[in-house]
């Protein structure tokens, strides 16, 4: 959504669905959210997706996981011009016939469409297989990102309807997203594909660019750091059910980072390296982040030009006071490095995401003195119906929390009025808005 362009219209799941069979664009077991809900293991044949990952101002990759292995091809349209690219991939048992197309020097702010064939023959075709790059990072625009943590693979369905009503240009999941619990590559699989099976997930995610990073149960069990078995079969699974630019380094973690507009949001890994080396910012205390992925951090605020910058994670950035160690108070010392590090270098409008703790939240501290502003902090969990009460604990900077089932978070960032505004809506699956905060930047 950019000033100059027209608002791309609210999608409408069910009439999507609807339209696609009555159009007879594809054999309604294909289609998009029309797919059936088994167990991958006893149903290899059915396919998953597809799904659009990164997408940009110049870059798509869009995530598809046929039934068989094979070769596949995807077409995208420009719908503007019409202009057409393809390229072919193969599915193939080595990365559980997931496969991912990427698209680079597209065209900003222009909406296309894709179809994806083999052997000639159109095998994924709905209205919904569309997406829309990002305007142009130097350009006043609006946009609007959907967010949320601690998901059922099993219920709530009509929660990612709620969200894609809500018309967002991305979604974020922080973790949790799904559970897992296990660190062999096989349940790690499985569970992934029934996670993006979900038909009203997988619909929202044929037309929205999906991020992700991971939290503990989806990084082997309750609490896990670091040092837990298998997390490299952990993360071979999770980066073939994600179609991202970056995972990591390419070989260790899965941070990664995009920007959209006025915002540019760091998809924080504080898992991967937690308890595993020293802290880079103190030789006595264990890393959360790892050496690499500080420095990526340092370097990707330093660079950014975008208004907003979100630093999101699934651990929260407080104490959650209780036995676990999971938040950024035990690494507190990180924490506070990236707070004089953003002071230092006079870095503006950054905003603090977290989950984790089924509450949701919002704090503001005061940091003015210290970072040049207010620093808030916005906690979004559970997007299922487990809560915690006894995690909403009372803290001096609290602006709102309360232990609410179904939830899910919405950011509008937006450049096209006089100042710079970020807003956030806490909001139920029944459409509730439980809470709304506003951060206003000074002028241009």
């Amino acid at each position: 959504m950019s000033l100059n362009c027209p608002k791309k219209p609210t999608r409408h799941l069910e009439l999507n669905r609807r339209e696609a069979i009555a159009l007879g664009a594809v054999a309604p077991p294909l289609l998009i959210g029309n797919q059936p809900h088994a167990n991958a293991d006893e149903s290899p044949g059915e396919p998953v997706g597809p799904m659009l990952g990164h997408v940009d101002h110049e870059t798509a990759i869009i995530w598809y996981r046929p039934g068989v292995a094979g070769d596949y091809t995807v077409t995208i349209t420009n719908r503007q011009n019409q202009s057409t690219q393809s390229a072919t991939a193969t599915a193939s048992p080595t990365n559980d016939l997931c496969i991912k197309w990427q698209f680079d020097g597209l065209e900003a702010d222009t909406d296309h469409t894709y179809v994806i064939s083999t052997r000639e023959q159109t095998i994924s075709e709905s209205p919904a297989q569309s997406f829309r790059t990002a305007p142009p990072t130097d350009r006043a625009a609006k946009t609007v990102l959907a967010m949320g943590s601690c998901a059922s693979s099993t219920e709530f369905f009509d929660i990612w309807t709620r969200i894609a009503s809500t018309n967002p240009d991305g979604l974020m999941l922080l973790g949790d997203t799904p559970y897992i619990d296990n660190s062999e590559l096989a349940i790690n699989r499985k569970r992934h594909r029934e996670f993006l099976s979900i038909p009203t997930l997988a619909l929202l995610g044929a037309s929205t660019p999906i991020w992700g990073t991971w939290d503990d149960h989806d990084f082997g069990g309750n609490d896990t750091d670091g040092k837990v078995s298998n997390k490299h079969l952990i993360r071979q699974a999770f980066t073939e059910y994600r179609a991202q630019k970056q995972f990591g380094d390419g070989e260790h973690g899965v941070y990664t980072k995009f920007r959209r507009g006025p915002v540019e949001v760091f998809m924080i890994d504080p898992r991967y390296f937690s308890q595993t080396e020293r802290s880079p910012v103190a030789d006595d205390k264990p890393t959360c982040l790892g050496k690499n992925q500080w420095q990526w951090l340092c370097d990707g605020l330093k660079e950014s030009t975008a208004s907003f910058k979100l630093l999101a994670t699934g651990m929260i950035w407080d104490d959650k006071q209780n036995q676990e160690k999971d938040d950024w108070q035990t690494y507190a010392h990180e924490r506070e490095a990236i707070f004089d590090f953003i002071g230092e270098h006079e870095i503006g409008g950054v905003v603090l995401i977290g989950g984790d703790i089924h509450v949701s939240r919002h704090l503001k501290y005061p940091m003015k003195q210290r970072i040049g502003y207010d620093l808030h902090q916005f906690i979004i969990s559970p997007l299922h119906d487990r809560v915690i009460p006894s995690l909403n604990v009372p803290h001096p900077d609290l602006q709102w929390g309360e232990p609410i089932k179904n939830m899910f978070l919405v950011v509008t960032a937006d450049t096209t009025g006089h100042h710079p505004t970020l807003d956030a809506k806490w909001i139920d699956r029944m459409g509730t808005v439980h809470h709304r905060a506003r951060i206003e930047l000074g002028p241009h």
